[in-house]
């Protein structure tokens, strides 16, 4: 019972929160993070850049922080 609780609340929950997420860059690294990272909150806002999705940072050459790991792929 608890697996089929777990498996729903990941279901539900865990993936429509990560299809939804935004990314952050800034303009003087090659990193990507989730707003929430600590890295992510030290950026100034004239180098702040945004991603809708983590594909969008990867493919402008940013790789994902390995602090809070946003997907890679």
């Amino acid at each position: 019972m608890k697996r089929i609780l777990l498996l729903t609340f990941i279901l539900l929950v865990c993936i429509p929160v990560a299809a939804m997420a935004e990314f952050w860059a800034s303009k003087n690294s090659n990193k990507y993070h989730y707003p929430s990272c600590r890295s992510a909150q030290r950026i100034k806002p004239a180098n702040l850049i945004k991603f809708k999705t983590a594909q969008e940072a990867i493919n402008a050459g940013y790789v994902s922080c390995k602090v809070c790991r946003p997907p890679s792929k």
